[in-house]
């Protein structure tokens, strides 16, 4: 166990960069396995020729780590609160795509030291994403995303696999769905004095909403020559979030990535929430504006996102 829990932060990274496939086949159950939904890693599972010998609880053996996971429609997010050097913790934005078999994650942008690890990687070999492969075991209520080896180990006979359960789902709202930055609107006095059709500060700015909880991914790496400076990972956040027919939005902020820097919050703190007017102009297209909640009137931003599914 002391070994384990030793190894549990750099094998957490180590899964998303080095995923292999053990023998043992995952689960086959379903035809077409749904694993869309809010996953909150538990634990770690060691595997000694492919069963199951110790498991690594967090809250528990490890305090403190957090790691989230959202799969939506092909699309995938993931964040964690494990702190490296400039950064508060790391998370990764792509597309991906399961089968009975095999679950593969095509990884294109990122906060925090997975941004760097991500556009090193892409840059050195003309990529566009890094693609990992894992084999798993899911059911309705939890999966365990199957790993690698032990780290500097030749020991093939021993490995690790993510455990993680299925979060409740809180609600449904028309926002649900995953969202890209499109434009930025200032405002000052409330009225409109400036339009920008391309981020001026991000690669990408990604955002999911998905029942009750919501998580965004912005990507600078390419914006900002210096590795290393803090803000060149961009950054992320998680939380829960409630949206009401009037279009009011608040997003209740637990953990961030990246060069986002802010202590972390219970879930559904209404004192350092953020909250936002949102105006639909169709069904895939909204304007998001922060609230003056001091009632300043002083210039404001707003961000239209466009559906991406």
């Amino acid at each position: 166990m002391s070994i384990l829990k030793k190894l549990i932060i750099f094998t957490s990274f180590l899964f998303v960069c080095c995923g292999e496939t053990p023998k043992k086949e995952a689960n086959k159950n379903n035809d077409t396995p749904q694993i869309d939904g809010v996953w909150e890693r538990k634990g770690t599972i060691q595997f000694v020729n492919e069963n199951p010998v110790d498991t690594l609880i967090f809250g528990k053996d490890i305090e403190g780590f957090k790691n989230i996971k959202i799969y939506s429609k092909g699309n995938i997010f993931w964040i964690n609160n494990s702190p490296s050097q400039n950064y508060n913790g790391a998370g990764g934005y792509g597309k991906f795509k399961i089968t009975k078999n095999t679950l593969t994650e095509f990884m294109s942008h990122g906060s925090g030291s997975f941004a760097s690890f991500l556009h090193y990687m892409n840059d050195s070999l003309g990529t566009n994403s890094q693609n990992y492969d894992f084999k798993y075991n899911l059911t309705k209520s939890n999966y365990t995303q199957l790993g690698g080896n032990v780290p500097n180990s030749d020991d093939e006979s021993i490995r690790y696999g993510e455990y993680y359960e299925k979060l409740p789902l809180l609600r449904k709202s028309k926002i649900d769905g995953v969202w890209k930055r499109a434009y930025e609107i200032s405002f000052v006095n409330g009225v409109a004095v400036d339009t920008t059709s391309v981020p001026a500060d991000a690669l990408l700015d990604v955002k999911v909403f998905k029942d009750g909880y919501y998580l965004v991914q912005v990507d600078q790496t390419r914006l900002i020559n210096d590795s290393s400076k803090p803000e060149y990972g961009g950054g992320g956040g998680y939380g829960q979030f409630d949206y009401d027919d009037s279009g009011n939005l608040v997003e209740y902020g637990e953990f961030n990535s990246g060069a986002w820097p802010f202590p972390e919050r219970e879930p559904r703190d209404k004192k350092n929430a953020h909250y936002a007017s949102v105006s639909f102009y169709d069904d895939d297209l909204y304007i998001q504006i922060t609230k003056d909640t001091l009632g300043q009137g002083q210039a404001g931003r707003g961000v239209v996102y466009q559906r991406i599914e």
